[in-house]
């Protein structure tokens, strides 16, 4: 059984300081429990006489220090000071000692003691500083530990590499990602090593040139990235930084290094520059193909315009064209096409592709080769529309997006001034009667436009009728040329077109129409046109009588 007395310490304490005295010579024992006594201070204090006892006692908690003789009967000398020491690290040791011995004294405090203290020497006003300095040590030690535990979690916690070297490269403190970066599996095996323990004498060589230029210079090396070799063989890119550490004095004793494995990003930043150089050649592809579309479209439209008659110069002749082509891209799905029918007679077609770029240009060509195979019809706009619908449809069916265009054709024949025209859905031209100054449109009577090409298969259009003077213009355009949103935020719509028109009804027609341009553009708020645009302009000249017969003129 534990044999043990205690002598609680005067008054009352809520929180007493509970000690444990080891002590074999009961007289001493006694001493020590009257000179703590005589401090009226919160001390609550147990008694035993062997080194088993204490340890075991030491089991049970609940003591906050140990006072104890080095020489016990069942232990002797330091030996009885590890036994406590590890019996319970986190209590504090005072040593009690009848031998003045300065030697035995340093080696005890060296190895965890709180302090020594010799028999005979120790009066109340000592022991209790040496028992409260022992005590603040301890709460001291346990903070520090405490934060070093904290300080510990936080780093092994963190993906990026964090190690300390000194001033000669030995590393000192390091995390679990750093020990994964170079192979070890505890601090240990890293702790009190360098980096020629880890790497590659080439690489260790250039890592300790680094190490010793910041500790020279007191520059850090800040997110610098580098290939290195592994002992495997394989490269690995690492974010370096490496800053001075230094001692309360500001001097430098060592550096702090983090660093971070970016090799799959480098990889990841290495395939994406193969992907841009591919990308980059497939533009470039791309862009060719499209220059070479452009240059096909453009090769698809009108180059020179039919003379009437035909063998006439161009500067005689009784018809003149003035066209203007505005692709936003590098091909458009807007298209025209003259047909000459004869010596007197001209057909005039104009469409606009729904969409843009490549697909409506396609439709484009496809516009082109149906007119000038349908051209036999030229002379009924209506039937002429009707055809092109059909065979429009036979095509577009067997495509997966839907597509549609709408359309105008108009028939001229200067040998009378007749014109005859049927309208897909597409915006109505304007036609200027100069010798009455007005601008009329040509809107079949005040009915709706037909359904525009490619929607509906059993759709017909109507032919309607007019007639031109010499000097008149007819202007055919798409829709580009009026959806043009002004800063406000309004459309120039047909009105406006038809009011700039009007107020230049005296001008050349190449004049009149590049002035249109300009004001609708000009009108933008971006100053540039947002979708394709397409103006045609067919001038009769003067009436070839005579020629294909002859024909009442009028406007």
């Amino acid at each position: 059984m534990l044999e043990s007395e205690e002598i609680p310490a005067p008054g009352t304490p809520e929180t007493p300081v509970n000690i444990l005295l080891v002590e074999d010579n009961l007289g001493d024992a006694r001493l020590f429990q009257e000179l703590l006594a005589e401090a009226r201070a919160p001390f609550s204090i147990e008694h035993v006489r062997k080194i088993s006892e204490a340890v075991e006692r030491l089991a049970r908690g609940g003591i906050d220090m140990v006072m104890s003789d080095l020489s016990l009967p069942d232990s002797h000398g330091l030996t009885t000071f590890e036994k406590l020491h590890a019996a319970d690290a986190n209590v504090p040791v005072i040593v009690l000692s009848g031998l003045d011995d300065e030697t035995l004294a340093v080696e005890t405090v060296r190895r965890g003691a709180q302090d020594y203290l010799v028999k005979g020497r120790a009066d109340t006003h000592s022991l209790v500083r040496s028992i409260r300095y022992a005590l603040n040590r301890i709460a001291g030690e346990r903070k520090l530990a405490e934060e070093r535990n904290l300080l510990r979690s936080v780093i092994n916690n963190l993906l990026d590499s964090i190690y300390v070297k000194d001033v000669r490269g030995v590393y000192r403190l390091d995390n679990l990602a750093h020990m994964r970066t170079i192979g070890a599996e505890k601090p240990e095996e890293v702790v009190g090593k360098t980096v020629f323990d880890f790497f590659p004498h080439d690489a260790a060589v250039h890592f300790q040139a680094d190490d010793q230029n910041v500790i020279r210079t007191g520059k850090a090396i800040v997110n610098r990235q580098e290939a290195v070799a592994q002992p495997d063989g394989q490269r690995k890119w690492l974010s370096t930084t490496k800053v001075p550490l230094r001692n309360n004095e500001g001097q430098i004793i060592g550096i702090v290094g983090i660093g971070r494995d970016i090799t799959e990003r480098k990889r990841a930043e290495e395939q994406l520059a193969v992907y841009n150089e591919q990308l980059r050649e497939k533009n470039a592809e791309l862009e060719d193909d499209l220059d070479m579309a452009s240059e096909v479209q453009q090769a698809f439209l009108p180059q020179q315009f039919p003379s009437f008659p035909k063998d006439a110069p161009a500067s005689e002749s009784a018809i003149d064209f003035y066209t203007r082509y505005l692709p936003t891209g590098a091909v458009g799905g807007d298209f025209f096409h003259v047909l000459p029918l004869s010596n007197t007679e001209a057909g005039v077609f104009i469409c606009d592709v729904m969409g843009h770029g490549v697909r409506a240009a396609l439709v484009t060509a496809i516009q082109r080769a149906l007119v000038e195979e349908l051209a036999g019809l030229g002379r009924q706009p209506g039937e002429f529309l009707t055809h092109i619908n059909q065979a429009l449809l036979s095509i577009l069916r067997r495509t997966r997006t839907p597509m549609f265009a709408s359309a105008f054709y108009l028939y001229l024949n200067a040998a009378n001034g007749e014109i005859r025209y049927s309208n897909a859905g597409h915006p109505k031209p304007l036609h200027l009667c100069r010798s009455e100054k007005r601008v009329d449109v040509l809107a079949a009577n005040g009915t709706r436009p037909g359904a525009a090409l490619g929607v509906f298969e059993q759709a017909t259009y109507r032919t309607f009728e007019g007639t031109a003077r010499p000097g008149d213009l007819i202007l055919m355009f798409t829709d580009g040329i009026f959806e043009v949103e002004g800063p406000a935020g309004d459309y120039f719509d047909q009105q406006r077109l038809i009011a700039a028109v009007q107020r230049r009804l005296d001008m050349p027609s190449d004049e009149l129409i590049e002035a249109l341009l300009t004001e609708t553009r000009d009108y933008s708020v971006q100053h540039q046109f947002g979708d394709d645009v397409c103006l045609v302009g067919v001038e009769l000249e003067k009436l070839l009588i005579g020629v294909e017969g002859n024909g009442k003129a009028g406007c």
